[in-house]
């Protein structure tokens, strides 16, 4: 209504009544314009009335016109300037949101740099650790499929030798039987060999095939079961399976080449029994032949009259023999028949019982494999958790090592110990703060007990005491030189293993360091000697090594037992 009449616009509080007689008018003009399209003489005064009417307060409208444009134009300026004090505080937050962001950032970049950095170290820790795990893993599959397929390669050589020796009997039993067969026939009449031995021949080859069938067969199902062990199996088996699988695949076909081939030499040998056969029965029959010829001869020339008699006999007991030769080669062939249905349902039920058997040791093999696995796994992890629990004691006695070291260096005694020895030198009548003694020689070590003893006099000469070393201070032994040396000598140090006692000149040492009352302190090589027996050894020995406390020298600990022989030689070197 606005856009389309705006000479209705209306101030509010001001042009209530103009408004009011405007919508007057225009109800009236409403009703003069219909009267209009009936009486044309109303027109002129319909048009007078609007023009009327639009020029009603025209001025109040302009008014409101200005005002509403000045309040416009006010808010306009206004909402300009609200405007820019927004745009100035949304650069100001902008600008601090992008430095705290730029702050963040930087920190969250340099503490993703350290996050990274243990993620990586952590990550190839725990990579070294997977690959270790993973090739002990690997080298311990490898070791069972080896020995799997190494039993599996055992049972199909056993299994391969069995099926030849079952089918080298087979065939020796239906060469037997062909045999006794073939005599039987052969005895029974000549006339009918041929028949007889196409016959036997037939039921030779029947029972071949049917062999081979069943050994096809058998091979067939071993092989399908292999195949369906293998592919349940196939997840846990690697390339040295398969290969292991190939190489038994390749020993079957060369099985079955060798059964093959025992198969045509059998056949052969059975021709050439036939031929040798039928050669001889050709030549009984020829034989015969030129017999019953010169019988004929003879009987003819003997009586002529008696030939049809002859004849007629012959005749009647030709046909009683044919009809004896046929039920016997009937019942032959039934006997025949009978052994090769029995033969081969005993070859049936062998080879099902094999296939049991098979499915059972395969069955039994997968448990014991299972089995295995189990135990192979609780066996990892119980070694892990012990490899972690030794890692966890050597960490500990490392560190208690270095604390007592530590502890000992810093012990302002020691160093005073130092400082009073260094600045002390010597008792009167004394020449060396100790008397080392040692065998050199082992039987099994070398001269490996002698390292040990000039390693412990280095280090006690780097403590800055003075000792008495045979290799040094000694160019020609003498019992008198050496008793003198132990005499002055402050305390004695003994370098003991297992045929430390077994030595003449040690025991001399020890004895005379007992009758002088010089203390002695004992060390024991315990990488290479038993503590308790070298002990049992010392105490049928010389009691008088047992009076101070021994120290154990083993590599890792060697520090902690210089140490202690210092401190020793400290307490009784000094005090003599």
């Amino acid at each position: 209504m606005a856009t389309a009449l705006p000479w209705l616009t209306a101030v509010p509080g001001q042009d209530e009544l103009p408004l009011g007689s405007a919508l007057a008018l225009a109800t009236l003009s409403v009703g003069l314009y219909l009267k209009a399209f009936t009486v044309q003489a109303y027109i002129l005064s319909f048009v007078a009335v609007l023009f009327a009417c639009v020029k009603l307060r025209k001025e109040t409208v302009q008014a409101a016109k200005l005002a509403a444009r000045e309040e416009v134009v006010s808010a306009m300026a206004a909402a300009k300037f609200d405007v820019k004090e927004a745009r100035v505080a949304a650069r100001e937050e902008v600008e601090a949101a992008l430095a705290v962001m730029k702050h963040d950032v930087k920190a969250a970049r340099v503490a993703a740099k350290m996050d990274v950095e243990e993620a990586n170290e952590a990550a190839k820790i725990d990579v070294e650790e997977a690959k270790v795990a993973a090739s002990e893993e690997i080298a311990a599959a490898m070791a069972a499929i080896k020995r799997d397929a190494k039993a599996a390669m055992v049972a199909a050589t056993n299994d391969v030798e069995e099926a030849k020796i079952a089918a080298k009997l087979d065939v020796e039993e239906a060469k037997a039987a062909a045999r006794e067969e073939i005599a039987a026939t052969r005895a029974a009449n000549k006339l009918d060999v041929k028949a007889a031995m196409v016959v036997a021949k037939n039921d030779v080859d029947e029972a071949m095939l049917a062999a081979t069938k069943d050994v096809e067969e058998a091979k067939v199902a071993a092989r399908e079961e292999v195949e369906t062990v293998m592919a349940a199996t196939k997840r846990e088996i690697t390339k040295a399976r398969v290969a292991a699988i190939v190489a038994a695949k390749m020993d079957g076909e060369e099985a079955k080449i060798a059964a093959k081939k025992e198969v045509e030499e059998a056949k052969v040998a059975a021709r050439d029994e036939v031929e040798a056969a039928m050669a001889a029965t050709k030549l009984d029959v020829k034989a015969a032949m030129v017999a019953a010829k010169m019988d004929v001869e003879e009987a003819k020339d003997a009586a002529k009259i008696d030939v049809e008699e002859a004849k007629v006999a012959a005749r009647d007991e030709v046909e009683a023999a044919m009809a004896a030769t046929k039920l016997d080669v009937k019942a032959a062939m039934v006997a025949a028949k009978m052994d090769v249905e029995e033969a081969k349902d005993a070859a049936n039920i062998d080879v099902e019982e094999a296939k049991v058997a098979a499915s059972e040791e395969i069955a039994a093999a997968m448990a014991a494999i299972k089995r295995d696995a189990k135990a192979a796994e609780e066996a990892k992890d119980a070694a892990k958790m012990e490899v972690e629990e030794a890692k966890a004691e050597v960490m500990a006695a490392t560190k208690i090592r270095e604390a007592k070291l530590a502890a000992r260096e810093d012990n302002p005694e020691r160093r005073l110990r130092r400082s009073s020895l260094a600045s002390a030198g010597l008792p009167p009548g004394k020449k060396y703060h100790y008397f080392l003694s040692h065998k050199k020689e082992h039987s099994t070590l070398g001269r490996q007990p002698e390292s040990l003893a000039m390693a412990v006099h280095d280090s006690q000469t780097l403590a800055g005491f003075v000792g008495f070393f045979d290799v040094d201070d000694l160019k020609t032994i003498t019992s008198e030189q050496l008793a003198e040396d132990v005499r002055r000598s402050c305390a004695m140090v003994v370098v003991l293993h297992d045929e430390t006692c077994a030595s003449s000149w040690c025991q001399f040492e020890w004895k005379a360091a007992e009758l002088a009352g010089i203390p002695v302190l004992c060390i024991i090589d315990a990488n290479h000697a038993c503590r308790t027996t070298v002990l049992e050894q010392v105490k049928q020995c010389n009691p008088h090594l047992m009076v101070n406390q021994w120290i154990s020298y083993i590599d890792s600990y060697r520090h902690d037992a210089s140490s202690q022989i210092t401190d020793w030689l400290h307490e009784h070197a000094t005090q003599s």
